[in-house]
């Protein structure tokens, strides 16, 4: 008869032993050394936002998991199931489920929401998870530092009254929408979001001033009410309300931005130096061109200043501006988390989007077919981006586009492929009818006269043709061949032609910039002659 395992909450008299198992768990190399400490270990026991617990088998400490409740704000009843660790010599004995049973015990009395991040290089803790009933709602690829660069699932389940509590009908951009469509169902939530593609996100504004906070900016900071009151659209587990002895405690900063000496808004966020990672948790600002300054700022500090290879930020899935413009800057929805945090009368949807600074590694991750389904959908987003962003990159700089403002620029990106020519493949016919432009990624190709007998001159990288097949359905008056193997941008004039119906702006700045380059190219023309 197999001896049962005995789950207790930790005492001070446990320490030594938790230590030990640690060590057997985690290793001597593991980079997080403050959790071998006794100052951490005891802080743990006696903090009220932590559930400390371990298990016993033949009188010895031989697994122990937590419960942490400052996940998000406290009011909103939110846990993570975390460090759920077991003697490599005890695996398979019971001792995880008896953990994770006693872990949800404790939920059912106290949280609306419980969530995990499972490590991918091995499935154990995906497979606990799933036999307790907690459901894949997200993927974060190489977010946490060990060995290397670990991605985890976030797994969760909802306690108590979050499914009557949940406010209906979220607005995200297309983006998230198969996410959360799989995030709801895995859950048992009924899919009712509406995915809304003419967002345009916020404007980035310029000349502000940015600086780190101080105690006498704190006054000015909370008499501002959108972020923190009126409009919470970015969610942490820590706020500037909270005062800043407790916020410099917790490692928190906030970037500042000031207009003219006055403040106007400032962005919240944990820097962890040894994972190399940041988490947003705060966007407080007077407008939205302070709200789009600040994150593109947060993000090139990230990169430059704090040599992070991995940002994260958890935002209202009600709120699709926010969401678009971190699309806009490189973001991937990589969770979505129904009924997560509570807000006056109803709790509300959150999407977690992501952005890596490092290349994609993500394909040794060991994974359950449930995980899996999560998996492939991330990955594919941020697939997808990485095409985007140069494809972004290539319409950014081209004349053509002069004058559009990032999110227009990016919505036309959205509409454009990516195509490969050999060297000597013909991509555009004297007088065939044209309803492609191309703009030209990397290579070379000849121009030649119409009748194909000469050459009338080249394009290379960053250079465009076929312009005319944006505004009419004309023939090309020119035959491009490939020179060297090519990489084009291509977008046809349908697809340009609805965008601008939606977005007349943008069709009218366009057909501006082809006016003036058409005329360039006949004065050019009349000089060469």
């Amino acid at each position: 008869m197999a001896v049962p395992v005995n789950v207790r909450p930790v005492t001070e008299a446990d320490l030594p032993a938790v230590r030990d198992l640690f060590y057997r768990s985690y290793g001597e190399e593991y980079p997080y050394k403050e959790f071998y400490s006794d100052e951490w270990l005891k802080r743990s026991i006696y903090q009220d936002s932590y559930l400390f617990l371990l298990a016993e088998l033949d009188n010895q400490v031989v697994g122990t998991a937590s419960v942490y409740f400052e996940v998000g704000a406290y009011a909103d009843l939110c846990g993570e199931f975390g460090r759920l660790a077991v003697d490599p010599n005890y695996r398979g004995r019971g001792v995880g489920s008896a953990l994770m049973k006693a872990r949800l015990a404790f939920a059912e009395r106290r949280l609306h929401f419980g969530l995990t991040e499972c490590r991918t290089a091995h499935p154990y803790a995906q497979r606990i998870s799933e036999k307790f009933d907690l459901r894949p709602i997200g993927f974060l690829p190489q977010k946490v530092l060990l060995d290397d660069r670990e991605s985890l699932v976030m797994m969760a389940k909802p306690f108590g009254p979050a499914r009557e509590l949940r406010c209906n009908n979220p607005r995200v951009i297309p983006e998230a929408f198969l996410l959360g469509q799989l995030a709801l169902q895995n859950m048992g939530f009924r899919s009712d979001l509406i995915a809304v593609d003419d967002a345009d996100g916020y404007p980035i504004g310029t000349g502000f001033q940015v600086e780190e906070l101080t105690e006498s900016g704190l006054p000015y900071l909370l008499r501002i009410e959108r972020g923190r009151l009126s409009r919470r659209h970015v969610f942490g587990n820590l706020q500037l309300s909270y005062g800043l002895f407790l916020l410099e405690s917790r490692n928190v900063r906030y970037l500042v931005a000031r207009e003219d000496a006055r403040i106007v808004g400032a962005i919240g966020f944990t820097v962890d130096p040894i994972g190399h990672s940041i988490k947003i948790l705060e966007l407080i600002d007077l407008r939205d061109d302070v709200a789009g300054f600040l994150l593109k700022e947060l993000d090139a500090w990230a990169k430059e200043i704090y040599k992070a290879e991995y940002i994260e930020i958890t935002v209202s899935a009600y709120w699709p501006d926010i969401q678009r413009t971190l699309s806009n800057l490189g973001f991937v929805p990589v969770a979505y988390c129904p009924s997560f945090v509570f807000h006056e009368v109803e709790r509300l949807d959150t999407l977690k989007m992501a952005k890596l600074y490092v290349p994609l590694n993500i394909d040794h991750a060991q994974l359950t077919s449930a995980s899996r389904e999560i998996f492939e959908l991330v990955r594919a987003g941020f697939e997808e981006k990485r095409v985007g962003i140069s494809v972004n990159e290539t319409t950014r700089h081209m004349a053509i586009f002069e004058g559009l403002e990032e999110g227009e620029l990016s919505k036309i990106a959205g509409m454009c492929s990516v195509m490969q020519k050999r060297a000597g493949d013909t991509v555009l016919q004297a007088g065939e009818t044209g309803d492609v432009f191309y703009m030209v990624m990397n290579g070379e190709m000849d121009i030649l006269s119409p009748d194909g007998s000469h050459s009338v001159g080249k394009v290379t990288a960053g250079d465009f043709l076929g312009e005319i097949a944006l505004v009419s359905r004309q023939p090309y008056t020119a035959t491009a061949v490939a020179a060297t193997d090519v990489q084009l941008v291509a977008l046809k004039y349908q697809d340009f032609e609805n965008l601008i119906n939606r977005h007349p702006r943008i069709g009218l700045q366009v057909m501006r910039n082809i006016a003036i380059s058409v005329g360039e190219k006949l004065r050019l023309l009349n000089l060469k002659n």
